[in-house]
Parts: structure tokens; C-alpha cells; sequence
């Protein structure tokens, strides 16, 4: 006994130590798993709370759920290709393209009959319609892609081409000669009114009255029909002519019979050249010397140009630039355009005068900084500063003591927005911010597209 009593004393301080740290280890054996089951919890709990979310969620009603197998169904019923065609090009018409045949902007290839074509575990009827041409503008063009492709009108339909290229648009011939002949009216009216002192036309062929006519004077081989434009009505009497002689009633573009200022002669004066008795469009005119364009006499019935939104644009752009020309021409034939509202001044206009309205702000385009001295007049009245393409008070460079009031452009304000650089190349936007504006530089974007329209077999197939 006391042996053993020696040995338990010799070895208990060994045997202590050597128990310490077995419980030590497993102590902290089990605080790691007690922590490792925290984050697992958590963990476990997130999990419950997402699938709880899910069980929560109603689960969707008969009805909708039969709605939507429905809609399955209704979008894979076989569609007439009539119908199909009317969809694309209606969707082609929203997104801005133009869907005139005429205007050969859109244009979709004749069909090939649908094939069949097995997808899984199904058949389908599917229907290709390639090489679907739109042409426009990049933002009217990619409207266009991105409908076809969204699936919002036919959910079975499946954009699987798209073909996208740009190039400088120039327009067509036909179209050119349109705006150099419009032009050409328009400018001739203008020098009609300010050469015969009119504020108004008197008795104007205007677009109520329902007829246009491409005879601007009186034509010798139909001695029956008296002709011209824009007034045939007006007498010699209200003309003010109080001569022996027999001049021709109206105020005419052709061979237009002038009262003088003594108001008892008369001169025989054109607006247009001699080849220019007959117009190859027809033309109404207004009192105020706005006139419009057509392809026929009736106006109810004739197509009236610009045809198109795009040909709309490009013929303003095209009136604009000429004015341009014309004015710098018609004032000493400048060669620059000394304060011109230019592309680096971040601004761009639509308004070709003053804009009465607004009296506060000056507004004109190209130029509304020049001043009267700086154009030469030397007079005691009080004309407009600038060179302006809508009621520009012009000094008369005869005697700089006069100025005359003219115009170049039709209209006091435009759809679209300009600048002009010094040596007059204009350049057009769709806003008055040209750093944020759309720029218009006549270059088109065309898209050729391919489309399948997916759809159930008929029974008997």
C-alpha cells in the first residue's frame, strides 16, 4: 500500500498535466464544431426563408394559366400570308419607314410556301419571308429590327438575319428636278410681288379653289383658254392701268403685263425663261406667295410633293442651302458671310427672320450680326441688322441710302434646324443643340432582314 501511495505521488503531477490538456483539446474540438453550426444554421435558415417565400407565392389561378396556354395555341394558328405581310409592314410604318411602293424604301421579296420542320418533340409549319429590305434613317431602321425581333405583335415570329449598311443617300433624279423647279416658282413669285409692290396676290390660284395648273403665262396655241400663274382674275383696272392700250389681265410668271408708275403704259415682263412657259409639275398659290407642289390639276386627287417625311427633309434642306446661295449672290455676291451662326457656336436655328413674336431676341438665319453700316447702308431709316433668308432688309446697291425688304426662303420659321459656316455649306439637325442634336447628312441606313414565323400543321396535314 505504501508503495503504491509512492508511485500516485510520484507520477500525479505528470498525470494531471497529461488530463488538462486532453480535456483542453477536446474542449476546443467542440467549441470549433459549436461555431461551424452557427454559420450553418444561418445558413439552413436563409435557405427556409427562400423556399417559405416560394410556398407563399399563390400559385396562379385556372383562368390565367388556361389564358396562357391559350395564347400558345392562338399564336401557332396558321396565318394567311396576306396577314403576315400586313403585320411587317405595319410595323415597318410605326417605326418610321416609309411604306410608300412608290417611295422603293420598303420592299419585301415575293413568298415561298411554308416548310415543315421538326423542333423536338414537335412539328411546325414555318414560313420565311428573306431579304426584307427598310431603308431610313439609323434610328427609324434599327425601330424596325428591334420590333421584329421583340416578339410583341407575333410571338412565334423569329428575327434570324440581319444584314446592316449604311451609304451616302443623294437622292433620285426625279426628286432634284422636283426641288430645282419648286425653287425656281418660288423664287419667281417672290420677284412678281416685289416688282409689282403686292403685299398679297390679289385673286390667287390657291389650293381651295381645287385646281393647280404647270402653265405659268398665257399659252398662243389655246387662244380660247386664258392661262398663268398665280393670278389670272385681277383686271387691268385694279391693276391700275389707265392707258388706250389692251395689256393682259393677272399677275402672271410668263410675259407678265406690267403697269408703269405713270399708270397709262405697260411692259411686258417674265419671271421665268423662255422655256419656262410650261412647268412639268402643277402649282397652287396662296395670297401671301406660299406655294405648293403636284402631279396633276385636281388637287384632290394628285399626289402633292415632298411624298415622303425623309424627301420633306431633304427638300427643306435643299430650299434652305439655295437661299443661301441666292442671298450671298443677290448682296454684292459675297464670298463669305461675315457672322454667320457656324457649327463651333454650338447653336443651330429654325427660324429664317425675325420672329415678330419674340422681341426680345433677335432671330434670323445665317446672319443676324452684321450691322446695317457694316452692309452699307448710309440712310436715316432704320432697316434690320444681318443677312437673313426670310425678310432681309437688303441695301440697294445703287443708292445705299435705300434698302429693300426680300426674301429667299418661303417660310419664316422651318421644321429643322441649320447652321451656316463663312462660306455658306449648310448643315441640318433635329434640334437646337448641336452637340446633343441629331445630324442629318443625307447617308441612309438599309437593313435586309429574314424572318421565320412558326405555326401548328394544319390536321389534314
Amino acid at each position: 500500500m505504501d508503495r503504491l501511495k509512492a508511485l500516485l505521488h510520484r507520477f500525479w503531477p505528470t498525470g494531471s498535466l497529461f488530463l488538462f490538456g486532453f480535456f483542453l483539446i477536446l474542449y476546443a474540438a467542440m467549441g470549433i464544431l459549436y461555431f461551424q453550426q452557427n454559420s450553418k444554421q444561418d445558413e439552413l435558415q436563409e435557405r427556409i426563408s427562400g423556399i417559405s417565400i416560394v410556398i407563399d407565392k399563390p400559385l396562379p389561378s385556372a383562368e390565367k394559366l388556361q389564358a396562357e396556354y391559350d395564347a400558345v395555341n392562338q399564336a401557332l394558328i396558321p396565318l394567311a400570308a396576306e396577314e403576315v405581310l400586313d403585320i411587317i409592314v405595319k410595323l415597318a410604318e410605326e417605326s418610321g419607314i416609309d411604306v410608300d411602293p412608290d417611295v422603293g424604301e420598303f420592299t419585301i421579296p415575293p413568298l415561298n410556301p411554308a416548310q415543315h420542320k421538326k423542333v423536338g418533340e414537335g412539328a411546325y409549319h414555318v414560313l420565311t419571308i428573306s431579304n426584307i429590305r427598310a431603308q431610313g434613317d439609323y434610328d427609324n431602321v434599327m425601330a424596325l429590327v428591334t420590333k421584329l425581333d421583340s416578339k410583341e405583335i407575333l410571338k412565334t415570329m423569329v428575327l434570324t438575319d440581319a444584314r446592316i449598311s449604311q451609304f451616302e443617300f443623294a437622292g433620285t433624279t426625279e426628286e432634284e428636278t422636283r426641288q430645282e423647279e419648286f425653287y425656281t416658282i418660288f423664287l419667281a413669285v417672290q420677284d412678281l410681288m416685289a416688282d409689282n409692290d403686292l403685299s398679297e396676290i390679289p385673286y390667287p390660284m390657291d389650293f381651295i379653289g381645287g385646281s393647280a395648273t404647270h402653265q405659268m403665262g398665257d399659252d398662243p396655241d389655246t387662244r380660247d383658254k386664258i392661262e398663268g400663274f398665280p393670278d389670272i382674275t385681277s383686271t387691268i383696272d385694279q391693276k391700275g392701268y389707265t392707258g388706250e392700250e389692251s395689256p393682259r389681265n393677272g399677275y402672271v410668271l410668263f410675259e407678265h403685263d406690267k403697269i408703269d408708275t405713270d399708270t397709262d403704259n405697260f411692259n411686258r415682263v417674265s419671271y421665268l425663261d423662255e422655256d419656262e412657259l410650261e412647268t412639268e409639275y402643277y402649282y397652287t398659290c396662296e395670297a401671301d406667295g406660299t406655294i405648293r407642289q403636284f402631279d396633276g390639276p385636281d388637287v384632290t386627287t394628285a399626289t402633292e410633293y415632298p411624298i415622303s417625311e425623309r424627301e420633306a427633309r431633304r427638300r427643306e434642306l435643299y430650299l434652305v442651302s439655295q437661299a443661301v446661295v441666292k442671298m450671298m449672290e443677290d448682296n454684292n455676291e459675297m464670298k463669305v458671310i461675315p457672322s454667320p451662326l457656324n457649327f463651333i457656336s454650338g447653336v443651330a436655328t429654325n427660324f429664317m427672320g425675325d420672329n415678330p413674336n419674340t422681341k426680345i431676341a433677335k432671330e434670323g438665319f445665317p446672319d443676324i450680326i452684321t450691322t446695317t453700316e457694316e452692309k452699307g447702308y448710309t440712310g436715316n431709316r432704320f432697316p434690320r441688322n444681318g443677312y437673313v433668308l426670310y425678310d432681309h432688309d437688303k441695301t440697294v446697291s445703287t443708292n445705299t441710302t435705300e434698302f429693300e425688304t426680300i426674301s429667299y426662303f418661303p417660310y419664316l420659321s422651318t421644321e429643322y434646324y441649320y447652321t451656316c459656316e463663312r462660306e455658306g455649306t449648310v448643315r441640318q439637325f433635329d434640334g437646337p443643340d448641336v452637340l446633343n442634336a441629331t445630324e442629318y447628312l443625307n447617308v441612309d441606313t438599309v437593313a435586309t432582314l429574314t424572318v421565320e414565323i412558326y405555326t401548328t400543321p394544319q390536321e389534314s396535314e
